[in-house]
């Protein structure tokens, strides 16, 4: 491939920064992070999990590749000039690599659910006027995912004292003591900057060409400071059950926004991309399921072509990574 063909690399990062790439695999990454829990041991459901991770990043790159009409080939070859106009976001990497890398994909499934868990309790508190509307959790969100939350709180507070007058008295007294409770966000907090910190220590592992000395024991997070006044352990399982079942609100509104932000992407593009988006609408169709059994990508035959171009832009963000820490330590 001539450098004139260098634009290859530079359009597929473009389109890993936008909605047909974004919808699919964050919905994915969001509703199948459910079962990941702090401290899970791996298992044959998070296995499965993780190869249909793969399968699904497989058929959207190979949609992508069909649509701009190169083969593998043709981009790997691509991948091997030597420089990219186009930045990118380090989630960009971490989404290619977690296929290829299952304790980077695990880390990443951890901290979404944690993530997920502290967006549903903000947005109580702003509910309750505990903390402003402004406030957003999620300091790694890419700007389409802040407008998507900006828009759900928007709907939540104008639903809120609508829906308050069917709540009976246990539930909202529930709703109020875990809106207030500065514990059980400490507690989110904690396990989300801990998962945080794993993930990194898994990139840089997988950045390195040097295998590790000898397998190291997990590092225990800082344990939380003790309460003020002791929870009934009953009264606080309930309220973790409640904020799970506000997580699971959330995730059908961030599901129908996507909805919403895809179809304007598609009435807006003036290069159609027509395999790659209905690739995107699959994927969002099989997510219609309910979220701890749905199959995103039912009878899908991947051949070992579609492999070969992940695998070639996992190895290429990765230089394009190791070049970027290497800038900013010099």
């Amino acid at each position: 491939m001539s450098g004139e063909d260098g634009w290859v690399f530079d359009s597929l990062v473009g389109f890993l920064r936008g909605p047909v790439w974004n919808v699919p695999i964050l919905t994915f990454i969001e509703h199948k992070s459910l079962i990941f829990e702090p401290g899970c041991e791996e298992d044959t459901e998070h296995k499965a999990i993780h190869d249909e991770y793969k399968n699904l990043v497989d058929f959207m790159l190979g949609s992508y590749m069909e649509d701009i009409g190169i083969t593998p080939e043709q981009f790997e070859a691509a991948c091997g000039e030597a420089s990219t106009k186009t930045t990118f976001h380090q989630t960009l990497f971490e989404q290619v690599w977690a296929a290829d890398d299952f304790e980077i994909f695990k880390r990443m499934m951890i901290q979404k659910n944690l993530e997920l868990q502290l967006q549903a309790l903000e947005l109580l508190q702003q509910k309750h006027g505990i903390i402003p509307e402004s406030c957003i959790p999620g300091d790694s969100m890419t700007p389409a995912e802040q407008e998507i939350m900006e828009e759900i709180i928007k709907k939540s507070l104008e639903e809120h004292e609508a829906l308050q007058a069917t709540l009976d008295e246990e539930t909202r007294d529930l709703e109020k003591a875990l809106a207030e409770s500065t514990e059980e966000k400490g507690r989110l907090e904690m396990e989300r900057n801990h998962e945080r910190e794993m993930l990194e220590k898994a990139l840089k592992m997988s950045l390195s060409d040097e295998p590790p000395a000898e397998e190291e024991e997990e590092e225990e997070p800082e344990p939380l400071p003790p309460r003020s006044d002791e929870i009934d352990p009953d009264e606080l399982r309930r309220r973790q059950e409640y904020l799970k079942e506000q997580r699971d609100k959330l995730l059908a509104m961030k599901r129908q926004e996507r909805e919403k932000q895809l179809a304007a992407y598609e009435g807006s593009e003036t290069t159609k991309r027509p395999k790659s988006s209905r690739a995107a609408r699959r994927v969002l169709a099989g997510s219609t399921i309910d979220p701890h059994t749905l199959q995103f990508l039912p009878e899908i035959d991947l051949d070992s072509k579609k492999l070969q171009v992940r695998k070639a832009l996992a190895e290429r963000l990765k230089v394009e990574v190791i070049a970027h820490h290497q800038g900013d330590n010099e």
